[in-house]
């Protein structure tokens, strides 16, 4: 990134924290947690440890970083090595992102880049470049309302498995628009939180139905009031339209047993992987997993995109790409030059596709286009001074 357009997300960023860094809320226990930032152009700052949010709201105003964390765990000492800082508990959190769903719209809006000859085009990303043959190939992701949306209907199916599954009040659960793709899911006040590293991997890999027994499936019995797993898959068999392959009855029961009668066939074997893996949730086990991550705080700007970390009151109605923007005066305009970028919409308008051109865009736009690498500055807006 050139230095004018890197200038203009450092002022951009500034602005925001100035005008709305008392909306950063103090965590839980905040002297037990550890604290982090990406300061434009540097690495990481982390192991940092505050007693009340003022003081680290003060230094997201005179750092203005381009990304800011805070810990999931508690620790006796969250300033010190990692190796002394004392692990308490942690809070349970979830990232889903549009790009882990795989959508088939990626192939009309991502983005591949040859690193050997420099060709860019959209699409899925190639095997080897159609230009030289060569395979030293970049993926830019971008989300469109399909991602978004998906993203939406994968998280309503994680909050179902936590409220349902494992028992957790919806007042234990805070759910984020992560400011670029996807949700932040975060339990905490619950006894989950002292579940260590190989708990959570467990809990992970329930949500994803790995080491599912497809026999478990194939009873009479089956229900679609049973609980957990076991309901889930008969709900979905329920649920199936008419002549809906390889079943040919299309009442409950008669697929039920008709599935039972047949388990050895492999055509009802592969119709149970598809069931589980429809029903499954589709997240970053990693995020997951890890008790020593920071995770970005909530009301803080994503440097990817500049749009907000939001937290969503009414998940159904919220729209990420108007919710989440951090300075919406239309009036505040900059010329970009994009490289290249799919049709984007935010704040209720569309932009793009754009290749090689020269645009005036609100300066909300221009700055998700910088941050995402398309777009370089061309005149500077007037920010207001902070």
């Amino acid at each position: 990134m050139d230095e004018s357009s890197s200038l203009i997300l450092r002022r951009y960023f500034k602005e925001y924290y100035f005008r709305y860094s008392d909306k950063i809320e103090q965590p839980l226990e905040i002297q037990s947690r550890e604290f982090g930032y990406f300061p434009f152009g540097g690495g990481m700052v982390r192991h940092l440890s505050y007693r009340d949010i003022g003081a680290f709201r003060a230094i997201l105003v005179k750092e203005a970083p381009a990304g800011v964390y805070c810990s999931n765990s508690y620790y006796l000492e969250p300033s010190a090595e990692m190796q002394k800082k004392g692990w308490m508990k942690a809070d349970l959190i979830f990232d889903i992102d549009a790009d882990l769903l795989k959508l088939r719209c990626k192939k009309d809006h991502d983005i591949w880049l040859c690193k050997q000859c420099g060709r860019k085009e959209f699409g899925l990303r190639p095997e080897v470049c159609p230009a030289c043959k060569g395979n030293r190939i970049l993926e830019f992701s971008w989300a469109c309302p399909l991602c978004l949306e998906g993203s939406k209907k994968e998280t309503f199916k994680l909050l179902e498995f936590l409220e349902n599954d494992f028992g957790i009040a919806s007042s234990e659960m805070e759910v984020c628009f992560s400011g670029n793709a996807g949700y932040h899911i975060k339990v905490e006040k619950n006894p989950l939180e002292q579940i260590d590293q190989r708990g959570r991997s467990e809990i992970a890999d329930y949500l994803a139905g790995k080491g599912a027994l497809l026999e478990t499936y194939r009873s009479l019995k089956l229900s679609p009031d049973d609980p957990g797993w076991k309901g889930r898959i008969a709900r979905y068999i329920q649920n199936l339209p008419g002549d809906t392959p390889p079943f040919r009855a299309n009442e409950f029961p008669d697929r039920i047993r008709e599935m039972t009668i047949k388990k050895k066939t492999a055509d009802y074997e592969k119709f149970l992987y598809t069931a589980i893996d429809a029903t499954s949730v589709k997240l970053d086990a990693m995020v997951t997993t890890d008790i020593h991550r920071i995770f970005r705080m909530p009301e803080t700007l994503n440097q990817k995109t500049g749009l907000v970390k939001r937290e969503c009151g009414d998940l159904a109605s919220f729209d990420a790409m108007t919710e989440s923007i951090a300075l919406d005066d239309e009036k505040e305009v900059a010329e970009i030059v994009v490289d290249i970028c799919p049709k984007i919409e935010l704040g209720g308008k569309s932009y793009g596709p754009y290749r090689n051109e020269k645009h005036k865009l609100p300066l909300y736009a221009a700055v998700y286009l910088i941050a995402k690498g398309a777009a370089k500055i061309v005149s500077e807006p007037k920010i207001p001074a902070s």
